[in-house]
């Protein structure tokens, strides 16, 4: 099977699923809006087909009657057909906007649940980029490209009945042209959509420097590194620049070729109306109301052109959020265990514990490690020896390839994660804060605190001295990443949010490594 073939039928399944998972439930709302479609595109061919009478019974016969009601057809209709519009276009934005919700809520969900591996390899931007320019994408071509195409063929139906209607004869003779527009709308679309999945890739990739400059701007400047991080970023924009230039240059063929061929059609429709004229079977009214349908047609038929280049643009954006929705989840976060754990002194025995991250360089080989309950314990060893990596195996972010790790005798692997996660408090060498409260971030560890405990948390970890001393006390914002904090405040706060929690164990991995001695 060639590429062009298997490429076909990767974008048909796309297409599948996006329908059946996300659009089929929405059924009703479709028809709804599919009927307000066939009204407005009925009024278009309408239209059309009103030049005949308003010429052959208007102007040539003089028929008075119809001076008045042609005219209010054409208000009452064109009145109709705005109102089918609004409607369609309503019910179509709102199934586009339901469908992206429910994408980026599964592809956030995703990336709770994924194994912490995954980030080590996928880059922030481009999970970002993926939750909010490719799921765009995929919005507007939902939104323009499918209410398009369904609004455009119909209108095409419509206006090739009333040129059948008129004269089937000069209908058949001057379709011929059509077919040829077929070949350059596929053949550009394939085109614009190889270049739109790798321009969205480079959108990720400037998303992750663009992450990093920001969280890193002050060690950026300590280091007098601005323009290194100008330049660094100056290549991925002009890679994207260069990406849209193509795209630019590819999706603006189609205009002139469907100008180009249509101008045939309009050609031998002249010639042929002429000629039926003139050898009278065909009337004037008849044939202006042809040649009005066919140039109404026109622009339906290069919109779709241009459709599709949108519809390329959106399925690339689906293949990278499919891309993230397909990879497999960690297999402990997906346990559903129904054993939960109960710890209540806090004993933690390793024996005969491996683990290696990449399944091949052993970090550990049958480590046997006891913590007795009750007790500070300390783990000394240099840099890369695996000390963050015992915290991690205790909490089942990982787990070993051989041995077992027990607290109180029972052994993790056996019982619910939530419920092994919920007796352990950590505070990671990693200080995160979310930009909010101060009160909020310490009440993270543990949701149905009150202000009191929180405070009495934060005396204990030696923070509320100074958030007595801020300008809105436990109400003041902390900014992205506590951005607004010293790193020995924000992990007081970060102690402070771990002790809230009231856990059996309480794990700190480099946890005072800002704190003043």
């Amino acid at each position: 099977m060639n590429k062009e073939n298997l490429k076909h039928i990767k974008t048909k399944s796309l297409i599948l699923r996006i329908y059946k998972d996300y659009i089929k439930s929405h059924y009703i709302i479709i028809l709804y809006a599919l009927t307000m479609m066939i009204i407005s595109s009925a009024a278009t061919g309408f239209h059309a087909w009103l030049v005949q009478p308003a010429l052959d019974d208007v102007l040539i016969n003089a028929k008075k009657d119809m001076l008045i009601l042609i005219p209010l057809a054409i208000i009452i209709t064109t009145f109709i057909k705005g109102v089918a519009v609004y409607l369609h276009n309503v019910k179509m934005s709102s199934i586009a906007h339901i469908v992206i919700s429910k994408l980026q809520k599964e592809m956030f969900n995703k990336l709770m649940f994924i194994d912490l591996a995954y980030y080590g390899e996928a880059k922030s931007g481009s999970l970002i980029s993926k939750l909010i320019n490719d799921t765009n994408y995929l919005r507007m071509a939902i939104i323009k490209t499918v209410t398009g195409i369904i609004k455009d063929s119909l209108v095409i139906v419509f206006l090739v009945a009333n040129m059948f209607y008129q004269s089937w004869q000069l209908a058949l003779f001057s379709f011929f042209a059509f077919p040829l527009a077929i070949w350059p709308i596929v053949k550009i679309g394939k085109k614009i959509r190889n270049v739109s999945y790798a321009t969205q890739e480079e959108v990720g990739v400037f998303t992750s420097v663009l992450t990093e400059s920001i969280r890193g701007i002050r060690l950026i400047k300590s280091y007098c590194r601005q323009k290194f991080a100008l330049e660094k970023a100056s290549e991925t924009i002009n890679r994207i620049r260069d990406y849209f230039i193509k795209s630019t240059k590819v999706s603006s063929r189609i205009s002139p070729l469907m100008e180009f061929i249509g101008s045939f059609a309009i050609a031998f429709a002249i010639w042929g109306g002429g000629t039926l004229i003139i050898q009278e079977t065909m009337t004037t009214g008849q044939f202006m109301s042809f040649l009005v349908s066919l140039l109404l047609a026109y622009k339906p038929v290069k919109s779709l052109g241009n459709l599709n280049i949108n519809l390329q643009e959106g399925l690339a954006g689906a293949q990278r959020i499919f891309d993230l929705l397909d990879t497999k989840s960690s297999k402990i976060e997906l346990e559903n265990k129904e054993k939960e754990i109960s710890i209540t002194a806090g004993e933690i025995k390793i024996q005969g514990l491996t683990f290696s991250y990449d399944g091949q360089e052993k970090l550990f080989e049958d480590l046997n490690l006891e913590i007795p309950a009750g007790k500070i314990v300390a783990i000394v060893g240099p840099t890369g020896s695996g000390k963050s990596t015992i915290i991690n195996l205790i909490l089942r972010f990982f787990d070993p390839q051989e041995g077992k790790i027990l607290i109180d005798n029972k052994n993790i692997s056996e019982y619910n994660v939530d419920s092994l996660r919920e007796n352990i408090s950590l505070v990671s060498q990693d200080t995160n804060l979310f930009n909010d409260t101060v009160l909020n971030n310490i009440q993270f560890g543990n949701l149905s605190s009150n202000f009191e405990s929180i405070k009495s948390a934060s005396e204990n970890a030696g923070s509320h001295t100074f958030i007595s001393k801020l300008n809105l006390k436990y109400e003041t914002i902390v900014g992205e990443n506590g951005v607004k904090l010293s790193g020995g405040e924000k992990q007081r706060i970060a102690i402070a949010r771990a002790l809230i929690k009231d856990s059996p164990i309480l794990l700190l991995d480099e946890a005072t490594s800002s704190l003043d001695n």
